[in-house]
């Protein structure tokens, strides 16, 4: 039984080495296939910080809340 639980224990480290090169390979061609087209379509398409519009004034208007003073008193 001993020669058994010697080529167990060499399967176990053999299994680990295989297991993490397979995650890591995984997990790779997962980050360039999904990842990596979906960040090249939203750096050109997408414009976050409104960049590419042409206006006169940087300024944004703030949407104003009906908030009042019984609204104030009834936050918790």
């Amino acid at each position: 039984m001993k020669p058994v639980k010697r080529i167990w224990k060499k399967w176990l480290v053999a299994a680990r080495i295989i297991g993490n090169f397979q995650s890591q390979l995984i997990l790779s061609l997962f980050y360039l296939i999904i990842f990596s087209p979906v960040a090249l379509l939203y750096k050109l398409l997408a414009d976050p910080f409104n960049l590419r519009k042409k206006l006169k004034t940087n300024f944004q208007k703030w949407p104003h809340s009906n908030d009042d003073l019984e609204q104030a008193r009834k936050q918790y």
